[in-house]
């Protein structure tokens, strides 16, 4: 029998016991980490692209990124290197508790609608040093507390810096009201916690003390899309990540996703994507 295999994880704590990586690549060197399986990772990865040409396969979406770029992948999103041609870049592995939450928030908004962002040139550069500066300082970290102090507001300020970056990037909030984007994007952190356990807009209403109907209103109002169909697009982008990377079966998959009814999944599914779950699998996976 055909061994089963999970999409593989990436464990920061397996890297560094600080919960910051950064690595510079230059042109060739080490491509294992352009090239490796596709995986999930348990941390935050920005990929601070300085020159070149490369493209990433990020949930589906191969994303090309074009000189001077910073491409961020959200946890748990799979992720695979296609190509790069005379790339120099800077791999930030950090792990997710060492960004602040307002930041965070930001990440977690933007990214799904604009996966990149470009720099201006003197936006690069800045950036590009105080990361070199985080990468020296966090060579002697073993200095002290206060140290660690010095290293962790550093790494604040770098992470701002990308996150303005991104935050600077207009999406389809512009109009909306205060309220209504703050109702959505708590609807979306929760969404992304608990898509496994609660599929209904008036589960996560319940959570945000408003009505279902309301949720709906907002939600379309900020995003041109009613709550439900984020709810949708969340479970079946999961589903095809499992089916594709891994060798469980339909029935398995149903189990993990929280559905008591294998063949209720596989309408879910085909509803949402035209296909069935194993049509799907055979036709991505030739």
């Amino acid at each position: 029998m055909k061994q089963k295999k999970d999409i593989p994880i990436l464990l920061l704590k397996e890297i560094t016991r600080h919960g910051l990586k950064i690595t510079r690549y230059k042109e060739l060197d080490d491509q294992d980490i352009l090239f490796k399986a596709a995986h999930r990772d348990d941390h935050y990865i920005f990929v601070f692209q300085l020159q070149g040409t490369s493209r990433i396969m990020v949930d589906f979406k191969e994303i090309a990124l074009e000189g001077c770029a910073i491409l961020c992948i959200l946890p748990g999103q799979v992720h695979r290197g296609v190509s790069a041609d005379k790339v120099e870049a800077l791999f930030i592995a950090i792990e997710t508790a060492l960004i602040k939450d307002s930041l965070r928030h930001i990440f977690e908004e933007k990214v799904p609608q604009q996966a990149i962002t470009h720099l201006a040139e003197n936006d690069s550069i800045l950036l590009e040093q105080s990361i070199d500066l985080l990468v020296a300082l966090s060579e002697h970290a073993d200095k002290g507390s206060l140290q660690l102090e010095i290293i962790r507001s550093l790494t604040d300020t770098c992470t701002g810096m990308i996150a303005c970056e991104f935050d600077a990037v207009e999406d389809s909030n512009y109009g909306s009201t205060l309220r209504s984007v703050i109702i959505t994007k708590q609807f979306k952190r929760y969404l992304s916690q608990s898509y496994h356990i609660e599929r209904t807009p008036s589960g996560y209403a319940k959570r945000l003390n408003i009505s279902a109907s309301y949720l709906n209103e907002v939600v379309k109002q900020v995003t041109g899309f009613s709550a439900s169909y984020w709810i949708q697009q969340q479970v079946i982008m999961e589903a095809k990540r499992v089916l594709f990377y891994t060798d469980y079966s339909v029935k398995e998959i149903s189990s993990i996703l929280g559905f008591e009814d294998q063949h209720y999944f596989s309408r879910f599914f085909k509803k949402g994507t035209g296909m069935s779950p194993m049509i799907f699998k055979q036709q991505y996976r030739k």
